[in-house]
């Protein structure tokens, strides 16, 4: 009986100790965001069919997120250019339930970025540089090639946008988003708020 209850207990140190390890590898493993599919399920907009029509006109809109109460249905998404996120550009619309009202909030760009898609900083090289910048503590990475508005004067120019590695804790806020030519950081946040 006593060598049943050590077989037991040996599998479960092991399993345990397997579950800890595949965790480990899991957490050590940075994910590529490239994805403009909408990330969430529309079909609770086949009710307002004037958003689903916003959506076909405009197939560079990825949905984020679905707003769908008693007094409001909207949208908010995510702006894509050249296949690429901006990072800091939106648009949302929506309408409320109780009186014929529309909202919408539009700050895709209105100049035409560069085309210009050439990076010298890999994805590798962009993590190990936000790591130096913030601590993620451990937690897997998500990273992603897209533009970012960098001038805070709000005279939109193309020169004003950059093509940046965003590099971001899995599940978390820790963020950085940096030059894919330069290494530049133009915005770090470590995910505390003080």
């Amino acid at each position: 009986m006593a060598k049943l209850s050590i077989q037991l207990l040996l599998i479960t140190i092991f399993t345990v100790f397997q579950s800890c390890k595949t965790d480990e590898q899991i957490c050590n493993v940075n994910l590529e965001i490239k994805d403009s599919k909408h990330l969430v399920d529309i079909s609770v907009l086949k009710m307002v069919p004037q958003i689903l029509d916003t959506l076909a006109k405009y197939p560079e809109l990825q949905v984020t997120s679905i707003i769908n109460d008693e007094y409001y249905i909207g949208v908010i998404c995510d702006y894509f250019y050249n296949g690429l996120i901006c990072f800091n550009n939106s648009y949302s619309i929506g309408k409320s339930k109780k009186q014929n009202f529309w909202h919408y909030q539009d700050s895709r760009p209105k100049v035409t970025l560069s085309n210009n898609l050439s990076k010298k900083i890999d994805a590798q090289k962009a993590i190990d540089i936000a790591k130096k910048e913030i601590d993620f503590r451990g937690n897997c990475l998500t990273y992603q090639l897209g533009y970012y508005y960098s001038d805070t004067t709000g005279l939109e120019t193309p020169t004003n946008y950059k093509l940046v590695w965003n590099i971001k804790s899995y599940g978390g806020s820790a963020t950085v988003f940096l030059d894919a030519n330069s290494g530049h950081i133009y915005y770090k946040f470590d995910g505390i708020i003080n």
